[in-house]
């Protein structure tokens, strides 16, 4: 569907460079993509959190590559 809008040239431009799009219908579709699937992240997020786990450290752990671990 066709919709004139009035839109803010340097939001949309900021926009844009964040999230790595070309042309202003591709940057416009991404964002509302990314405000639209907020709430699936949040609550992955939640569930996440609710596992009994340390996450101290998570980044440093044997999945992270790093150095000799690697060498096969």
């Amino acid at each position: 569907m066709k919709t004139v809008i009035d839109l803010d040239d340097e939001l949309l431009e900021r926009a844009r460079r964040e999230l790595g799009t070309k042309s202003k219908k591709d940057t416009i579709h991404a964002a509302l993509r990314m405000v639209a699937e907020r709430s699936e992240r949040v609550e992955a997020i939640r569930e996440l959190l609710a596992v009994d786990r340390d996450w101290t450290g998570l980044l440093e752990d044997d999945k992270t590559p790093g150095g000799e671990r690697d060498a096969a």
